[in-house]
């Protein structure tokens, strides 16, 4: 098949999560011998990263859109006016991996990576002239994301927590699937068989459960690693800051257990990457990929004490096998399967 994707970032011009998450699916779907063609935006707080990070007989083309603030309108704007003169009947079908508030020509597949309007609850306090930007700049993004779901032929969401979310904040009437992400299992993968006495959280957000992770620090018995909070300053944990991800696995692969007590977490691609090192994972039920947990390889509750006192007892094995479950070649099969039913075409 020939694929269009949508999407406000790719590698190797990222600006969070999304842009990894494209770049495994993608080159996966690619080596499945299918043609994608990238739409892109760019912006000035793109970071520039690695070349390797794009995938093989993948082709972009990149749509200025200025500023990530107000993306939401920004991007969709720049693209509309790109795709008048770019021939979109050429596609099977395009899949956005950002709202789209407009119909394209051909089938239109939306994945959903994370419920912003949830995400908001937690974010911290900004300057009053942030927070009047942002109150106007509201009744847009709610538009636009209502207008993806009205306009989408499929609606692909990374969690049923996500589906939930969304399902609570606006109208979805077409058809929904949830893909669980998927994990790199040449990076993620049990680096070291001695475990050493610390437990890991990688995050500094409120979202992610910094203040739960700090209360639990003065409390615990454990060394609390923190990971990727560079500016935390805190005397009952070792804040680490941003590690590299050959680092990160080196730190899962060693703790005892790593915890991850969500606010809200669309997904969560910490419980794949630290399951994926052998080390069991502690999360709440408001992180998405809890959903993938059970017994043998992670415990979901509020209370961190007793989860990681139950996660000690789990065996390394059980958390690997788990993950292996979720690789990227299985999240590739899962969202051509869903194309398939769009466009009447068989995947393979």
């Amino acid at each position: 098949m020939d694929l269009l994707v949508l999407t406000r970032e790719f590698p190797p011009h990222i600006l969070g999560g999304i842009s990894y998450h494209l770049s495994h699916l993608y080159g996966e779907v690619s080596e499945m011998g299918h043609d994608v063609t990238v739409i892109s935006g760019t912006c000035k707080q793109n970071e520039t990263i690695s070349q390797e990070l794009i995938p093989d007989n993948v082709k972009i083309h990149t749509v200025p859109f200025g500023s990530r603030r107000g993306h939401h309108a920004r991007f969709p704007i720049a693209l509309r006016h790109f795709l008048r003169d770019f021939d979109v009947s050429a596609y099977d079908v395009a899949l956005a991996h950002t709202p789209i508030p407009f119909e394209i020509e051909i089938p239109v597949v939306t994945k959903y990576h994370d419920c912003e309007r949830e995400e908001r609850k937690y974010q911290p306090d900004s300057d009053f002239p942030v927070n009047v930007l942002d109150a106007m700049f509201d009744p847009v993004r709610r538009w636009v994301e209502q207008q993806s779901l009205a306009t989408t032929d499929r609606a692909i969401f990374v969690s049923e927590l996500c589906h939930e979310m969304w399902n609570e904040h606006y109208e979805i009437e077409c058809p929904t699937h949830v893909v669980h992400n998927g994990i790199d299992t040449d990076i993620f993968y049990p680096r070291s068989e001695k475990r050493k006495e610390y437990v890991l959280f990688v995050g500094g957000s409120e979202r992610k459960g910094i203040s739960k992770v700090l209360d639990y620090a003065e409390r615990s018995s454990y060394e609390i690693k923190i990971a990727g909070a560079s500016d935390l300053q805190t005397p009952t944990a070792t804040v680490l800051g941003r590690v590299s991800p050959k680092k990160l696995a080196r730190l899962y692969s060693e703790a005892i257990a790593t915890i991850h007590p969500a606010n809200f977490e669309a997904f969560g691609n910490i419980v794949l990457e630290s399951l994926g090192c052998g080390t069991p994972v502690v999360t709440t039920e408001r992180c998405g990929a809890s959903a993938i947990l059970d017994e043998s390889c992670g415990i979901v509750t509020e209370d961190l004490e007793y989860g990681v006192r139950r996660a000690t007892e789990l065996n390394p094995k059980s958390c690997v096998e788990a993950a292996q479950e979720h690789t990227w070649r299985a999240v590739a099969e899962d969202t051509l399967e869903i194309i398939s039913q769009v466009t009447r075409t068989p995947y393979a």
